[in-house]
């Protein structure tokens, strides 16, 4: 790959994304079917630098801050669901391994800045400490963008230590089993990925205890994106995806409705095409101002306090709640033929049913963790 083709400016980026949304969704029904991104699809990506989009600018990469990156992702998911999950979370892989230091980040970036990087936070395995790093085993289920990476970023229980390691390995020390076979997020092909006994050196060997507290920005002062908060930033950009979707369906339904005028005529329907777009314009501006709170905390290098880090994440989950609720009113408006094989609506809100049911964004944990924090109860448990 020519490594210029990976540079641009913030708004470059988000237009070469919305140039994209076309193919992607020419080739999001094909998608959906073969269970994978066509070649053509998975080649403009990786072209676009939208698979490595948060590999740092020193070593070749777009670098893209985190509002960049979210853009990138709203754009790709207004043309593929799939598309923008699997960018979404293969450039998170890649602002991850960007943690590690320079001898580990030569060896992923340093002859091709576009390779990829897959990860799973989740210990679905163990490392055996050994001389000079780990001896890591395990299964690793579901692995989005498996077959389009380089490198797998898995986390691992080492030795008698609390910590989970984080070992980069490439993957082709790996062999992927054939798992993933659901109605939604098809086309991220998020299979099994299996390690049994690959040795890591330490050097490609993250703490997730150290990374979660921001430990890693002291080891790149130039880099003013190691100092996020990790896991709140990469909360929120999960959900661009989502929104994407949810400004897709809106569209489509928009269009079929605007040439019905004997449906779009029905008072029902016009309630819930004004309350999907509702739904829609709530969640965008709950994740503006998480995405300020992520920048701001990254502006002063210091990790956001708890009730800030608890309202991030719970601003991203209420927000894909709104967007799941937005296209269900979307189905709703559109009547039976929103269940058409050719209809994308259909698809789109397969692709939000499963999405929703991702970790970080499951809302009763974090409205429990929101409530405690606006209630100190930290703080009156430690007294």
């Amino acid at each position: 790959m020519n490594d210029t083709a990976l540079s641009g400016s913030s708004a470059d980026l988000v237009e070469r994304a919305r140039g994209l949304a076309a193919l992607l969704r020419e080739h999001a029904d094909e998608a959906d079917r073969g269970g994978r991104l066509p070649e053509a699809v998975a080649t403009a990506l990786r072209d676009a630098g939208f698979l490595s989009l948060q590999v740092p600018r020193a070593l070749g990469g777009p670098g893209a801050d985190f509002r960049t990156a979210f853009d990138v992702y709203t754009e790709l998911g207004r043309g593929c669901g799939s598309s923008g999950w699997l960018a979404m979370v293969l450039s998170g892989g890649s602002y991850m391994a960007s943690l590690l230091g320079e001898r580990a980040r030569q060896e992923l970036w340093g002859a091709d800045a576009g390779a990829v990087v897959a990860s799973r936070l989740p210990a679905a395995g163990t490392g055996r400490v050994t001389e000079g790093g780990l001896v890591v085993s395990g299964r690793w289920s579901p692995t989005s963008g498996v077959h389009h990476s380089e490198w797998m970023m898995a986390a691992v229980a080492a030795g008698d230590d609390t910590d989970l390691a984080l070992a980069v390995v490439p993957t082709a020390a790996g062999s992927v089993d054939d798992t993933w076979d659901v109605t939604g997020l098809r086309a991220t092909g998020s299979d099994t990925f299996v390690l049994d006994e690959v040795f890591v050196p330490d050097h490609r060997v993250l703490s997730l205890t150290r990374m979660m507290a921001g430990g890693y920005a002291e080891d790149h002062p130039d880099e003013p994106l190691c100092a996020a908060a990790v896991v709140p930033a990469l909360t929120v950009t999960l959900v661009a995806p989502l929104l994407g979707m949810g400004l897709a369906a809106l569209e489509h339904t928009r269009e079929q409705l605007g040439a019905s005028a004997r449906r779009a005529g029905s008072a029902g329907v016009r309630y819930a095409v004004a309350d999907a777009a509702a739904s829609i314009d709530s969640a965008r501006l709950l994740l503006l101002r998480a995405l300020d709170d992520v920048e701001a905390g990254i502006a002063r290098r210091a990790r956001p306090g708890e009730l800030v880090s608890a309202r991030i994440h719970m601003d991203a989950a209420l927000a894909a709640r709104y967007l799941r609720e937005a296209v269900r009113h979307l189905l709703t408006a559109l009547g039976s033929a929103a269940f058409s094989t050719g209809c994308p609506v259909q698809r789109i809100w397969r692709d939000m049913e499963v999405a929703l049911s991702h970790a970080n964004i499951v809302p009763d944990p974090n409205r429990e963790a929101y409530g405690r924090a606006l209630l100190d109860l930290a703080d009156a448990e430690a007294g």
